[in-house]
C-alpha cells in the first residue's frame, strides 16, 4: 500500500489529477487509479520510473513510506531539502514549464494541467483552473465557436481568439493546438495585446495617410474604434477632439462600437462659447495645457454636455478617459470597469502620436490650400 499511498499524496500536493499525470507519465489512467487503490502492487520498472519523472522524483522515493510526505511542502514551495527527491519537481517539471509560454492540457476543453505561466496570464491560481471547462470559464464568448471547432477539427494551425482574465479584462491572444492523442489536446496560447497594439498604430497611420482633409478624420476614428475592438476593449465611444484656440474651434469625432450600432459622428462649435457654458469642457482645456491624462466618472454636468452633441440622452458612459497629444485628446467612454485603465492608457498614447503627425500635416495642406484661394488670379478663381 505505501507505493499507491504515496503516488496519491505526491499528485494531489503538485496540483495533479489523475488524467494529468497520465498525460505526463504515459502511464494509463486506469493503471495510475489502480495503483492507488492498492489493487497494483508490482508495476513494471518503466512505468515506475515514467510515474516516478513525471512527478520530479526518484524511484526509491515513489517507493518509500507515506508518512514522509507530513515533511512536504505543497506546489511552489521549495523542495530542496527533502531526502530521497533527486530532483524536486520546479526543477524537473515546473520550472521548464514555467519558462515555457502559456499552455494547457485538455480533453475537449476540459483542464487536465496548465503551467504557471498561464494561469499567471489569467489571473488564476493553478488549481482553480484544474477540472474545469477552459472554453467557458476564460474564452470570450465571441470566440468560443471558433475554438470549439479548432478542437472539433483537431487542427494543429495557429488562429487568434479573445479570452478574459479572472477580473473581467479581455486581451487578444494566438493559439496553437496539438492533439496528443485522440481526447487529450496541447493548446500554446500567446498573449499579443503588444503586437495587436503596433498593428493598430500602423493601421491608423495607413488611414492617416489616406486622408486629404480634417473632415475625414472620421473615418480614421472609425478604424482605431474597429482596433479596440478586435483588442477585446470594451467602449461605449471612442473620440478624437481638436482644439484650435486661434480659431476658435473645437472639432470632435465620434465612432462608436458595433454593439452601440456602429455609427460615427463629427461636430464642429466654438471653443470659447463651449467653455462658458460646461465645466467638463473646461477641466478637459486645464489637461489638454498641462498635458496630463485625464480620468475621471461622468457625472451630471458631463450628461448636460453630451445630451447638447449627436451623441444624444441614450449614451451614458461611467467612466471616461482622455489622452492628450498636441492638438487635443484621444478619449473613450467606458461603461465596463473591468478594463485595465493603465493598459488602455499605453495604448492611446501610441496611438496619439501618430495621429497627432496625421493632424498637423492635413492642417498644413489646409495653410495651403488657404493661400493658394487668397492669391489673386489663382486657379480656383480662374
Amino acid at each position: 500500500m505505501a507505493l499507491g499511498k504515496t503516488l496519491k499524496a505526491l499528485r494531489q500536493k503538485q496540483s495533479l489529477n489523475q488524467k494529468a499525470l497520465s498525460v505526463l507519465s504515459g502511464v494509463s489512467q486506469a493503471t495510475i487509479s489502480r495503483i492507488e487503490t492498492g489493487r497494483v502492487r508490482q508495476l513494471r520498472s518503466s512505468a515506475l520510473k515514467n510515474i516516478a519523472d513525471a512527478l520530479g522524483v526518484s524511484v526509491d522515493f515513489l517507493m518509500s513510506d507515506y508518512e514522509v510526505f507530513a515533511h512536504i511542502p505543497s506546489a511552489g514551495s521549495s523542495m530542496g531539502s527533502i531526502p530521497g527527491v533527486s530532483v524536486m519537481r520546479e526543477d524537473r517539471f515546473r520550472q521548464i514549464a514555467d519558462a515555457l509560454d502559456a499552455f494547457a492540457v485538455h480533453e475537449n476543453g476540459r483542464v487536465l494541467y496548465v503551467n504557471q505561466t498561464l494561469a499567471d496570464l489569467l489571473g488564476y491560481r493553478k488549481e482553480e483552473l484544474l477540472g474545469k471547462n477552459g472554453i467557458e470559464l476564460f474564452v470570450s464568448q465571441q470566440s468560443r465557436p471558433l475554438i470549439q471547432r479548432m478542437i472539433n477539427n483537431a487542427s494543429s494551425d495557429t488562429y487568434e481568439a479573445l479570452f478574459t482574465r479572472k477580473d473581467g479584462s479581455s486581451f487578444p491572444a494566438e493559439i496553437t493546438g496539438h492533439n496528443i492523442n485522440d481526447n487529450v489536446r496541447l493548446a500554446i496560447i500567446r498573449d499579443i495585446a503588444a503586437r495587436r497594439c503596433h498593428q493598430a498604430v500602423n493601421r491608423v497611420q495607413q488611414a492617416g495617410l489616406e486622408t486629404e482633409s480634417l473632415p475625414q478624420l472620421g473615418k480614421v476614428v472609425r478604424i482605431l474604434g474597429d482596433e479596440l475592438e478586435d483588442m477585446g476593449l470594451s467602449f461605449e465611444s471612442v473620440s478624437l477632439r481638436i482644439i484650435d484656440e486661434g480659431k476658435n474651434l473645437l472639432t470632435s469625432f465620434y465612432a462608436l462600437p458595433e454593439a452601440r450600432g456602429y455609427r460615427s459622428f463629427q461636430e464642429a462649435v466654438p471653443l470659447q462659447e463651449s467653455l462658458a457654458q460646461h465645466a467638463p469642457l473646461r477641466g478637459l482645456i486645464s489637461h489638454w495645457h498641462r498635458s496630463k491624462v485625464w480620468e475621471r466618472e461622468a457625472d451630471a454636468a458631463y450628461a448636460q454636455m453630451i445630451d447638447k452633441t449627436h451623441l444624444g440622452p441614450s449614451y451614458r458612459p461611467e467612466l471616461l478617459l482622455d489622452v492628450p497629444f498636441e492638438q487635443g485628446f484621444l478619449g473613450v467612454g467606458l461603461s465596463a470597469q473591468n478594463v485595465r485603465r493603465e493598459a488602455l492608457v499605453d495604448i492611446l498614447s501610441d496611438i496619439a502620436h501618430p495621429i497627432s503627425l496625421i493632424v498637423k500635416r492635413l492642417a498644413q495642406l489646409q495653410s495651403l490650400r488657404d493661400q493658394l484661394e487668397q492669391r489673386p488670379g489663382n486657379l480656383v478663381n480662374a
